[in-house]
């Protein structure tokens, strides 16, 4: 590698940190010698070095070529500097102008004393001077501009200053009245009450109290010397006001050591400046790299009031909108128009459109499409929300079954799902011409019409409107500020969100064709739930089905906790997840649940807790008082037969002969109640008889067995054995 005057060679270190950066100032490569100084070393001079060393240094890799030089800027014309850098060059290059033609001898330190020595006698200017135009210049490149005055090194920017005047344009009152009123010289205990005033008021969250609030309360605060009464107030003596510090002291003090950031965060707080003032150099849309890879979902209540579509005089207030946008794209993919929400309900009903077909749905709102012009029934990589439904159980459900990320934006931060809220933004404007009942606060006027009465659409007219504006948005709206990259406009892709879809869905796309019904048993509530023999035990009711039968699950003995999904605006049906949610089981609500049929859960929990207050009411109001009266009744007939049975004991009889004849004496019981409980037909039962003979000709005789006891057998026995062997 050849080596010219004004290289610059920088050596490095094992971590490749810059060690010292050199200028080749004079070179022989007859006599292989080079003259270089430092650009680093505020003290560098000239230094003798081997051409031959240079170059093996760059051969070696220990010492590389430097492209950019720092002092380029210097090189610059006459019209961009002052008249005194232009003069201060002037006069400094008058002074050095000679002696740098002197090459080589001006590199040797012996002569490079001599000549200055005999130069300061000339001009009486210093040593250190000399050396410091030299070093410029050589550090600079060897030419004039080199020199120029350092003045971006002076001053001591970002230091606080000491001065012993005071600065700045001086008060008219000093300069027309008294010098005395120039005013005070600001020290470092004025600064600290100004940063203490500062932190106290005017950096307070949410107060934007201005700087004449905070100076006055300074002056109150930190620069009192009295009180004194007026009227039945006592108010703060201040010193005249060339004593104390003026109100444009605080505001330079304030622009100078608080930045606007600092200020902006500190006044409106993080959550305000980084929604509202934060620098937007990005672009939202570049998040996505494809359609699919980001959805954002939100909500909003319409600025519309309806009408029942039962009866037209029926107000029904204003209906909830969720909306489902492709980040890549703009496409509006999901819509759902009710009165749900905002809630998980609502959302899922959007999610669950996300992945209808759009020709369908379109049919039940009287609007004829093609499968091309709403192409969107596909599940996003991720969904964007903020931290209201989508943080939920029933969201870690949904993106554990169908591998879908969920991601929610910080509190207060809208602008970070910009995207769909402007879509709001456009459609309430777009809408608003055309929707009789809309709300137009800017309109209200005492006595004024009242918007509310002027509702006449119904929920299904404004969910066809809303229908036919995303059609016109996503099919044919040319979104003059869309980003497009290198390859969209290299297709020629018109920033038109149907054109893009379709474009990005050739290319790169993220969407994931998964079946309603598993998007729709996903998005449902989910519960754990006991199975035993009586069925699927859920919120007090029961279910079951043929296959589970069949499979077992009902059995005695078998107990089992599985999870369901339920829809909660009808009971009539729950589905047991099969395969991590793909795959389901329907199931019925059983027989001994049938009360229930129709009802939402809402209203089966309500019809229980009726029962369960009536059933309350009844135990406290009658059944307890019936239950203490039969135990009362119980009480009285047991101490009757007691007492009965006192009276009537016969203690002789031992307990053994009490015993030995129970089976005898209950058949002897049981004819007698035969009897008194005898069918006596044709007459009234309370009737009774003592005449014997009054249903003899209607008796049929009967003869009975009448066992004997065991006991009596074996003393038969016994008297038959003791006469035989006398």
């Amino acid at each position: 590698m050849e080596l010219f005057i004004n290289t610059l060679l920088e050596r490095r270190d094992s971590e490749s940190k810059l060690v010292d950066c050199v200028r080749v100032l004079w070179l022989n490569q007859s006599e292989d010698c080079v003259i270089t100084i430092s650009i680093i070393k505020k003290t560098g001079v000239p230094e003798f070095m081997r051409i031959s060393s240079i170059e093996q240094e760059l051969t070696e890799g220990t010492m590389i070529k430097r492209e950019l030089d720092p002092y380029a800027r210097f090189m610059i014309s006459d019209e961009l500097l002052s008249p005194k850098e232009i003069r201060l060059r002037d006069e400094a290059w008058e002074k050095i102008k000679d002696i740098v033609e002197l090459e080589p001898e001006i590199y040797s330190p012996k002569d490079r004393y001599e000549i200055i020595k005999r130069e300061m006698k000339r001009t009486g200017m210093g040593k250190n001077q000399y050396y410091k135009y030299l070093r410029y210049y050589w550090t600079g490149g060897k030419m004039v501009n080199a020199i120029l005055p350092r003045f971006r090194k002076c001053g001591g920017k970002g230091s606080k200053k000491n001065p012993t005047q005071k600065m700045g344009r001086p008060r008219e009152t000093s300069i027309s009245v008294d010098p005395k009123l120039k005013g005070v010289l600001l020290s470092e205990g004025h600064r600290k009450i100004f940063d203490a005033i500062i932190r106290e008021v005017y950096l307070k969250v949410n107060r934007r109290d201005s700087v004449k609030f905070t100076y006055i309360e300074m002056l109150k605060k930190y620069y009192q010397i009295g009180t004194a009464k007026k009227g039945q107030y006592e108010t703060p003596v201040i010193p005249p006001g060339h004593e104390v510090p003026s109100i444009a002291q605080l505001r330079y003090h304030i622009r100078t050591y608080y930045t606007k950031r600092k200020l902006l965060i500190a006044r409106e707080g993080e959550v305000t400046f980084n929604r509202d003032f934060r620098p937007l150099l990005g672009s939202e849309t570049r998040k996505a790299n494809g359609p699919g890879q980001i959805f954002e979902i939100d909500a909003t209540v319409a600025d519309v009031y309806l009408v029942s579509s039962i009866d037209p005089n029926i107000i029904v207030g204003r209906p909830v909108v969720y909306i489902v946008v492709d980040v890549y794209s703009h496409m509006v993919v999901g819509l759902y128009v009710g009165f749900e929400g905002p809630s998980w309900l609502g959302i899922m009903m959007a999610i669950e459109n996300t992945v209808e077909n759009k020709v369908e749905f379109c049919k039940q709102y009287d609007v004829d499409i093609t499968e091309g012009e709403w192409p969107c029934h596909h599940m996003p990589d991720s969904f964007m929300a903020d931290r209201g439904e989508m943080e939920s159980k029933n969201a870690d459900s949904l993106a554990k079954a169908l591998g879908i990320k969920i991601m929610n934006a910080p509190p207060y931060r809208a602008d970070l799902k910009g995207i769909v809220e402007q879509q709001f933004r456009t459609l309430n404007v777009t809408l608003q011409p055309w929707t009789p009942g809309a709300v137009k606060k800017e309109y209200i006027k005492r006595g004024g019409p009242e918007y509310v009465l002027d509702a006449k659409l119904t929920l299904k007219d404004f969910t066809q409107m809303m229908i036919e504006l995303i059609l016109q948005r996503n099919n044919y709206h040319y979104m003059e500020y869309y980003p497009l990259d290198k390859d969209q406009a290299l297709d020629k892709v018109r920033p038109i969100a149907r054109d893009l879809w379709n474009w990005g869905v050739n290319h790169n796309h993220y969407l994931k064709n998964i079946h309603p019904d598993i998007v729709r048993l996903n998005v449902l509530p989910e519960a754990k739930v006991t199975v035993n023999r009586e069925g699927i035990y859920f919120e007090g009711m029961y279910y079951g089905c043929e296959e589970l039968t069949r499979q077992g699950w009902f059995v005695k003995g078998k107990s089992q906790k599985v999870p369901i999904a339920y829809d909660r605006r009808s009971m009539n049906h729950v589905y047991v997840k099969t395969d991590n949610g793909r795959g389901f089981i329907k199931c019925d609500l059983s027989d001994k649940s049938s009360r229930f049929i129709n009802m939402s859960l809402e209203e089966v929990k309500s019809t229980m807790y009726e029962e369960k207050l009536s059933r309350s009411l009844y135990y406290d109001e009658t059944e307890l008082q019936e239950e203490v009266t039969l135990s009362a009744k119980l009480e009285a007939i047991r101490n009757a037969a007691l007492e009965r049975s006192a009276d009537n004991q016969d203690h002789s009889i031992t307990k053994s002969e009490r015993k030995s004849n129970i089976k005898a004496n209950k058949t002897d019981e049981r004819d007698k109640l035969r009897k008194e409980q005898a069918y006596a037909l044709g007459s009234s039962p309370n009737e009774k008889t003592n005449d014997p003979t009054a249903f003899e000709d209607h008796v049929v005789p009967l003869e009975t067995y009448k066992p004997k006891s065991k006991l009596e057998l074996l003393a038969k026995l016994k008297q038959s054995e003791e006469k035989k062997h006398g």
